[in-house]
């Protein structure tokens, strides 16, 4: 699910204002899945508090399960190397139990004054003593995605300054051919930078289709409809969006690969998730941000073990027809509309 920030919530734009201002705080949370933000913050603060000529001695970085708290906390009770400050960087910390983030506790309690402790979680339980103390003695960050129109009002803020002019409906438009991923926008964005001067600075959707042929995150979204409408049994719909995904240009072996990733997809979210596993868990096990696993998960409790596995079984036999050659590769896709939609609906009823 791609959320909106709500008022009270302090973000990369406010971080940035402070940033600007020289106001620096001992414990920074970053909580979310956009990876542009998060990666963003992240240098802005290294570049903050640590001059270049100190990072290499004054910097350490931990990431998942090899995050050492104790060693965290070592390295920063200790003064730093020829003075200056020092900077502890912690990636994936949702994937610590309590007893594993215990030495942080009374760290983010009594912070030396030269020392920072900056955090990333995609998801973490407001509740935990955890993070009610670094809320209390440091900043949370919120970098979770935006949904079309927050990634729209995002491009016409960088596109400005990147010294281009963006319109609204441009803004739009780049999303809705992008995708909301704002590295992805923001590469584009690069380029378009690259492409137009200063005499000529307005992007028009003219410069948009030229330069930015539509994201995979597009394809991805189609796809998520796609599966919707196979599980509504709603073959026009299935169809019409398959159509959409051929005349993308798209080789049909790799729309069948898309379809077949996405049911893998849900097939293994409705596992885990049954197991127990926790969402963000069942993302990092298939590489997916965490929205995918929530709508993966939504589908999968619509269909049902059986209704996933007919599906995946129609996609293994959509593969060997097209590549025995029994059928051309789009007859053989709009074969699979057929029987996922007229067989999966009646699995999932069963």
């Amino acid at each position: 699910m791609v959320r909106q920030h709500t008022a009270g919530q302090y973000t990369y734009h406010h971080l940035k204002k402070d940033l600007a201002k020289g106001n620096l705080s001992p414990v920074y949370l970053f909580v979310g899945d956009e990876d542009w933000l998060i990666s963003q913050g992240v240098r802005a603060l290294k570049e903050a508090i640590l001059p270049d000529a100190e990072t290499s001695w004054n910097y350490s970085e931990f990431q998942g399960k090899e995050i050492n708290c104790e060693e965290a906390a070592a390295f920063l009770t200790t003064l730093p190397i020829f003075g200056g400050r020092k900077l502890a960087v912690l990636k994936d910390v949702d994937r610590l139990n309590a007893a594993e983030m215990e030495p942080l506790l009374p760290l983010m309690e009594n912070m030396p004054d030269h020392a920072h402790l900056l955090m990333i979680a995609e998801n973490i339980d407001r509740r935990t003593k955890f993070y009610r103390m670094a809320a209390s003695h440091g900043k949370i960050v919120t970098a979770d995605r935006l949904d079309a129109q927050g990634a729209a009002a995002w491009v016409m803020e960088r596109s400005a300054e990147l010294g281009l002019k963006m319109s609204g409906r441009s803004a739009r438009y780049l999303v809705s051919q992008v995708g909301i991923s704002l590295g992805q926008l923001n590469s584009e964005l690069d380029k378009l930078a690259c492409y137009k001067d200063e005499e000529d600075s307005e992007v028009t959707i003219e410069d948009i289709e030229i330069l930015a042929p539509k994201g995979w995150e597009v394809a991805d979204n189609t796809i998520f409809r796609f599966t919707d409408a196979v599980a509504d049994g709603s073959e026009e719909q299935a169809m019409g969006l398959l159509n959409q995904l051929l005349a993308s240009g798209r080789e049909p072996l790799s729309i069948l690969a898309m379809i077949a990733r996405q049911f893998r997809i849900i097939a293994f979210a409705w596992e885990a998730s049954r197991a127990g596993m926790p969402p963000g868990d069942i993302g990092r096990e298939l590489g997916v941000p965490l929205f995918a696993v929530q709508r993966a998960l939504t589908q999968g409790h619509r269909l049902g073990g059986d209704a996933i596995r007919g599906a995946l079984a129609a996609t293994f036999q959509a593969d060997r027809e097209i590549k025995s050659g029994f059928h051309q590769p789009a007859a053989a896709l709009e074969l699979l509309v057929v029987r996922l939609t007229r067989t999966l609906p009646r699995l999932a009823q069963s």
